[in-house]
């Protein structure tokens, strides 16, 4: 994916934000770009393009975005495009996606409805709670 490699340039128009290992966020980020978690987040995630969970980052809240990758915690709802669950993850919550990968030894705890026809758009996705 190529996530926060060396040669990302801001001038490009990317922004990365961080919670890095050390950090807890509590609160609803709503990230243009895209986003790391290293340590704790409580709160929302809404219309991010890549969310990135580290294998000790925990989001505790509904994620919304077109790509995440998960290989820490989640404990909340998924509305995304991708959704990749690494063998490190686990999921606790609802997942809408048109397509997901899940590595052996990813758990997830929820339902799954994937598909193209059935994914609402991040912004739709808010107004139906």
């Amino acid at each position: 994916m190529g996530f926060l490699k060396k040669d990302s340039d801001f001038a490009s128009g990317e922004h990365y934000s961080v919670v890095s290992a050390e950090c807890y966020f509590q609160g609803t980020l709503s990230v243009q770009g895209s986003l790391r978690v290293e340590g704790t987040l409580e709160g929302n995630v809404d219309n991010a393009r890549h969310v990135v969970i580290g294998p000790e980052g925990k989001i505790k809240g509904d994620v919304s975005a077109q790509v995440i990758m998960c290989g820490g915690i989640i404990e909340g709802n998924i509305c995304a495009e991708m959704l990749e669950i690494l063998g490190s993850a686990g999921i606790k919550g609802n997942i809408r996606a048109k397509k997901m990968v899940v590595e052996e030894g990813g758990r997830i705890d929820g339902q799954c409805v994937i598909g193209e026809a059935e994914v609402p758009t991040p912004a739709a996705a808010k107004t139906e709670e």
